[in-house]
């Protein structure tokens, strides 16, 4: 079957979306949205341009509905799934809200306070846009994946409290500070705050059971409709309500967005943005960790993956066009996502519905929404805000570990009191300093093994074995694994120390082959481990260092000392040098050691003596091939004296080490046997001595000599048996 056109997938798309009962949805779910975000755009507005700049609170509302309008279409162009709305967010309005305050607190002139907060507002849309198109550019969209969790918990925290706060104040008319706590308290102000604080608490508590697309749209009808019940029972007029404080009104009818003019930039208080600085970089942040969790809970809800570079990207290029406007900062919004998904109007076409009646409303005008009460508002405030504490406050408490949470209290209790980026600061040293602590705590010892058990692939004569069996103790191997630092790489050199106090240690050796990196301070405590092999008489081996490894090793002066630190390529050399070393003892007892004497060690009697005639004596030079990977195995060999290594030699690749053999070891059996063609090189590591035996040979011998024919066979199994013992115990030893 082939593939269809692209052509013929956009008309099919065309089609599917043009069907009635699937272009209904998408149209009642367009107006839907846009009457939320419009909603949420005048309570995003409220809550900047409030207390002394509440005056301009029609602006406010403009820009946030530019925002919206600019922020759901474009990102329903450019996102990588339709459902995907785009527009205004809490998070980051919650901190420009500070930054307004934090201006007006500052800047006396009305109308310098009114250009300072624009200008602000408009840098830091444009920063965040700029900053979120970067990473997704750069594709680096992934990096903010590794924030810590009970930071990414705290912050949110943080969000729910200055929504809370920001809703009281949109109600009250007052911005609130800890200083002015009383204020809030007195019967009028209480009286404009506290019943939309109920409701949101109660918008809250229906919303976790009645899950209905219409409930959250029902609420503002039902909130508008019984104020208006109450005021007309009591006789008040809607003038006297606004006059009051209750409406959000007078707005001025026609266009709600005015761009910013050049007599309002001249009249710009810079130093007091400057000193918003820290919130700015704040919210830049939060942004973009704010648009990771609502992508995260997006691929949750929708059951799919999101480009979260490309997601990046698309409010990035919104945001920039948006601040060229003074609008607001958005992004994805899960909440409209998932109800345009669950409204069965996954489509961009929605998005573009609802941008375009948000446009036509900040077009024609917001003269209706003077007859808005602020108790509507400022309960979706609250509710948004009383949401993410019940999440992170309440329900964390049980599903965090304790530190965890404590984390999260701490940043939500410095957001309240100190700021906002200073929280989240705050929230990433603690944890990384639990991190840093816990892992300290944590062995990056993969295997502590001893000589007397850990061998190398060198296989050894009976005598060297059991030498090794009694005096490996002398050599200690720890293989380490993961990162390290200077709180684990002090726990490694206790444990040495140990190990050189407890036991007569000759040899240290040290694995870093599954080493991922090591912290600079962490060189001091491998030095220490020097000078201890220096005062306790022991030779430190490293083995297996990366080639950074080596340089930092290098550049810390870790250099090769004698009897003191040597270097090795991997374990399996430093067992190898370290078996020599301890060999070494009873070398003069070997040296005049045949061929005959090691075979006879296995199956004495006169038929193996007779053995060596059959063979042929080999003098091979350091070196020299032995065989040939991929040559046919016609021959068998037994070494002398020397050395043999049987290696891997894959094309294009470094050759591994499969076996080191030396006195007394037959070569190249399982292919003599097999008749198959040689699955490993055996090259002469040194200067040795071979008996070869061919296969028409050993035929003429089981025909002419059965009991040296038996012998040999004998030999043979007992030698292969002792070569898997060999393996299997070095298995078991690593698997324990």
């Amino acid at each position: 079957m082939q593939d269809s056109a692209p052509g013929e997938n956009l008309s099919a798309k065309i089609s599917a979306t043009l069907r009635p009962d699937r272009l209904i949805s998408i149209v009642l779910a367009g107006f839907l949205i846009g009457i939320l975000e419009i909603a949420l755009a005048a309570s995003f507005g409220a809550l900047i341009f409030s207390g002394e700049t509440a005056a301009h609170l029609s602006r406010g509302i403009g820009l946030a509905l530019f925002s919206g309008t600019v922020g759901i279409i474009i990102t329903s162009l450019l996102t990588s799934y339709p459902a995907i709305m785009g527009g205004n967010q809490d998070a980051p309005a919650a901190i420009v809200g500070i930054m307004a305050a934090g201006i007006t607190a500052l800047v006396t002139d009305p109308d310098a306070q009114l250009a300072t907060v624009l200008v602000a507002v408009a840098l830091t849309t444009l920063i965040t846009g700029l900053f979120l198109l970067g990473l997704g550019t750069f594709r680096l969209g992934g990096l903010v994946r590794f924030l810590p969790y009970p930071v990414a918990g705290g912050f949110l925290a943080g969000t729910g409290w200055l929504l809370v706060v920001g809703g009281i104040s949109t109600m009250s008319g007052v911005t609130f500070t800890f200083a002015d706590v009383a204020d809030f308290f007195e019967p009028r102000v209480l009286l404009l705050w506290l019943p939309g604080l109920v409701l949101g608490a109660l918008i809250l508590a229906l919303s976790t059971r009645i899950r209905h697309s219409l409930f959250m749209p029902g609420m503002i009808v039902a909130i508008i409709a019984g104020f208006y019940l109450l005021a007309t029972i009591l006789g008040v007029s809607p003038s006297e309500l606004s006059a009051r404080g209750w409406l959000l009104g007078p707005f001025p009818a026609g266009n709600l967005w005015q761009p910013i003019s050049s007599a309002e930039l001249a009249a710009v208080d810079w130093p007091a943005i400057w000193s918003q600085l820290p919130n700015l970089v704040g919210a830049v942040v939060i942004s973009a960790i704010a648009l990771l969790l609502n992508a995260t809970g997006l691929e949750l809800a929708m059951n799919r993956d999101v480009d979260l570079n490309r997601e990046m990207r698309a409010a990035g290029v919104a945001n920039l066009f948006s601040g060229m406007g003074a609008g607001l900062v958005g992004y994805a919004q899960l909440s409209m996502s998932a109800l345009a998904e669950r409204l069965g109007a996954g489509n961009r076409l929605t998005g573009l519905i609802a941008g375009a009646f948000c446009g036509l409303t900040l077009w024609l005008g917001g003269s209706a929404l003077g007859f808005v009460p602020t108790v509507v508002l400022g309960s979706l405030l609250v509710y948004l805000g009383l949401s993410f504490l019940w999440q992170w406050v309440i329900e964390a408490y049980s599903r965090l570990p304790r530190v965890d949470y404590l984390i999260v209290l701490v940043i939500l209790v410095i957001i309240a009191t100190v700021g906002f980026l200073q929280g989240v600061i705050v929230g990433i040293a603690a944890t990384v300093t639990l991190f840093v602590v816990s892992y300290s705590r944590m062995s990056i010892v993969k295997h502590e093994l001893s000589g007397s058990t850990f061998k190398s692939r060198v296989t050894r004569n009976a005598e060297d074995r059991a030498m090794l069996e009694s005096i490996g103790d002398q050599a200690y191997f720890l293989q380490l694994q993961g990162f390290i630092f200077f709180g684990t790489a002090n726990g490694l050199l206790e444990r040495v120390r140990d190990r050189v106090r407890e036991t007569a240690t000759r040899y240290v050796v040290i694995d870093f082959r599954q080493v991922i990196g090591l912290d600079s301070t962490a060189l001091l405590s491998f030095s220490k481990m020097r000078q201890l092999s220096r005062d306790s008489g022991f030779t430190l081996v490293f083995s297996g260092l990366s080639p950074k490894l080596r340089r930092q090793f290098d550049h810390g002066g870790l250099v090769e000392e004698p009897n003191v630190l040597r270097y090795a390529q991997d374990i399996d050399r430093a067992a190898e040098w370290c078996e020599d070393e301890l060999c070494s003892i009873n070398a003069a007892d070997l040296t005049d050691r045949t061929l005959t004497d090691y075979l006879l060690k296995i199956v004495p009697g006169p038929a193996t003596e007779r053995l060596l005639g059959y063979m042929e004596r080999r003098d091979v030079p350091a070196g020299d091939y032995i065989i040939r990977q991929g040559d046919n195995a016609t021959q068998l060999f037994f070494v002398e004296s020397g050395q043999l290594t049987a290696q891997l030699e894959p094309p294009g690749a470094p050759t591994v080490r499969l076996e080191t053999m030396q006195g007394g070891r037959a070569v190249g059996e399982l292919g003599f046997y097999l008749g198959t063609q040689r699955s490993a090189a055996v090259v002469a590591d040194r200067a040795s001595v071979l008996y070869s035996l061919s296969q028409a040979t050993l035929t003429r011998v089981e025909a002419d000599d059965p009991e040296a024919a038996y012998a040999f066979h004998r030999i043979i199994i007992h030698l292969l048996g002792e070569r898997v013992l060999h393996l299997v115990r070095a298995v078991d030893i690593l698997q324990s």
